[in-house]
């Protein structure tokens, strides 16, 4: 789903670029909540070299989303609302004009995109932390199995010299 086309902002306009902002905000969160859908794609095909071009890719899109939400935040503060939800809410009330209805639709898009794209988020972390203890597990048993085995004075094998038989105490 494609968010409506920003109209063009003058320089001279603040509220035009505020606008212009919050389309393309929303429009950035679609696009990141598409990636993480490939990077979890990737996650169960264990498509190593997919999540490869897909960490800086998701590093450069979380940039950009922060910096339009710091936008917001500081356009919202020199207009005398506050920085989140609630200020944003009121801002539209007071100051969406003709556009109010699209505008609030945009925003309340660009929030369910946002939620949707941190469940995933979280989704995707802990299937990574799953693959991550499932390779240190066996990372571990490898590791143990390849410890030289030892000749005690007895003739029998024993592992990793502790120098005491484990079937006996």
């Amino acid at each position: 789903m494609s968010a409506p086309t920003a109209p063009r902002a003058s320089p001279a306009d603040p509220r035009s670029r505020f606008i212009a902002d919050l389309h393309a905000e929303a429009a950035a969160f679609a696009d990141f909540h598409e990636l993480l859908r490939t990077e979890q794609a990737a996650l169960a095909a264990r498509d190593i070299e997919a999540l490869l071009q897909i960490g800086p890719s998701k590093s450069e899109r979380i940039g950009a989303l922060n910096d339009l939400a710091r936008r917001r935040a500081a356009y919202l503060t020199s207009q005398a609302f506050a920085p989140d939800r609630n200020g944003m809410a009121q801002w539209l009330l007071v100051h969406g004009g003709n556009e109010s209805g699209a505008l609030s639709a945009s925003w309340q898009r660009l929030l369910d995109t946002a939620s949707r794209a941190q469940a995933l988020n979280r989704e995707n972390g802990v299937l990574i932390e799953t693959r991550l203890q499932h390779n240190q597990q066996l990372l571990s048993a490898l590791a143990s199995g390849a410890q030289p085995s030892l000749y005690g004075p007895d003739g029998q094998t024993r592992m990793g010299g502790s120098g005491r038989n484990l079937g006996k105490v």
